[in-house]
């Protein structure tokens, strides 16, 4: 099944519960069959939806460790379409989270435009174009880092992102700068930053939107570098892992690295975060503002089930704002005046590519729930 708008803004609505309907029973991974022909689409190619629409893939924007991602247009406007095997299974969940997001006017979410899959043989979503992600904007700044006035303003906007996920019941379980991305000049979008790539993502409420106990031991999941500690001890994952995860984004966006950055081994790495708490903490917080100290032990202070603060850490972001005298409007560190120029061009964002992977410590999962 795949619905295309007769609008790019919205997916009608009265067709949310129908393809709701279907995201519900969509199979998991461990249930799906490997068929000969599961494959990912080429660049060029071409396929039909069930609408009668062509969709021409025109120009590869990025390798991911699980599919492809092209450009392609849709009523006149460019936008991404994200493609995985058949058998890998893990775009309805992305599919459902956008779907709510959209119902919910959540502002810092991508547009989902059509899905679903071609001949058994791959999986498709199209959705709103971005531009390149915050892992590879920092990485092109010379200094690998960010100025305090960007990065506190990526701060807010990436944490208000979080919590609008939060308030639609579901956690990210991977949050990492090369999840996030910047709109595109030429849509009017580039002053708010996006957050997608939902394959982790888990509802932490049920039905009556009673909150989930944790499970205890669940595995690994999430990406090395960004993990909680929780997630080191394999345990069930709550808002507040979520939020951990995002500290050290900033913490790297800041300084530039993290302490850990050279170490590979998920047990090491694990042991460099309690060190960076404990005996290393002057030098962990060395290069940061003291209201980042203060963050951490909020985030530290969670229980599985509290709900974070998240007005108060806005406040704390502020406060370095203010402390620094960060000018109201936005203008990011990447922003030149060659920024006029069309952006389209350079929309490699939407899924990270296996460079990107390498380095973070590649995502991984050993339990699906």
């Amino acid at each position: 099944m795949s619905v295309i708008p007769n609008s790019p803004t919205l997916v009608a609505e009265e067709n949310i519960e129908k393809i709701r309907a279907v995201v519900e029973i969509a199979p998991r991974v461990h249930r799906v069959i490997l068929e000969k022909k599961d494959r990912l689409p080429l660049q060029g190619e071409m396929f039909e939806n069930d609408k009668g629409h062509q969709i021409v893939l025109k120009q590869k924007l990025g390798d991911g460790a699980m599919g492809h991602v092209f450009l392609t247009e849709v009523d006149g406007r460019s936008v991404a379409v994200k493609t995985e095997k058949h058998s890998t299974a893990m775009l309805p969940m992305e599919i459902k989270v956008l779907l709510i997001t959209m119902r919910e006017n959540c502002k810092h979410f991508c547009r989902i435009y059509d899905y679903g899959n071609v001949r058994r043989e791959y999986n498709y979503m199209i959705i709103s174009l971005l531009g390149r992600d915050l892992y590879r904007l920092r990485s092109e700044m010379p200094t690998r880092s960010f100025s305090i006035n960007t990065t506190t303003k990526i701060a807010l906007e990436t944490l208000e992102a979080i919590e609008e996920l939060h308030s639609i019941g579901y956690l990210s379980r991977d949050v990492k700068p090369s999840n996030f991305a910047p709109g595109l000049r030429d849509f009017k979008e580039h002053k708010t930053i996006f957050m997608f790539d939902f394959g982790l993502a888990k509802k932490y409420v049920d039905r009556e939107n009673r909150k989930l106990k944790s499970r205890g031991e669940v595995g690994w999941r999430g990406t090395v570098r960004y993990g909680s500690l929780n997630a080191h001890k394999r345990l069930d994952l709550g808002r507040r892992d979520d939020l951990e995860c995002w500290f050290y984004m900033l913490v790297e966006m800041h300084v530039g690295e993290v302490p850990w950055r050279f170490l590979t081994d998920r047990a090491a790495v694990g042991k460099a975060k309690i060190h960076a708490r404990e005996e290393g903490r002057a030098n962990f917080f060395f290069k940061l503002p003291k209201q980042f100290d203060t963050i951490l032990q909020m985030i530290d202070s969670y229980a599985f089930e509290t709900r974070p603060e998240y007005r108060q850490i806005k406040k704390l972001i502020n406060e370095i704002r203010a402390e620094n005298n960060c000018p109201n409007h936005i203008h990011w560190d990447w922003q030149t005046d060659e920024s006029q120029y069309s952006e389209l061009t350079e929309a490699v964002s939407v899924m990270s590519d296996m460079a990107i992977l390498a380095e973070q410590g590649a995502t991984n999962v050993t339990d699906r729930g």
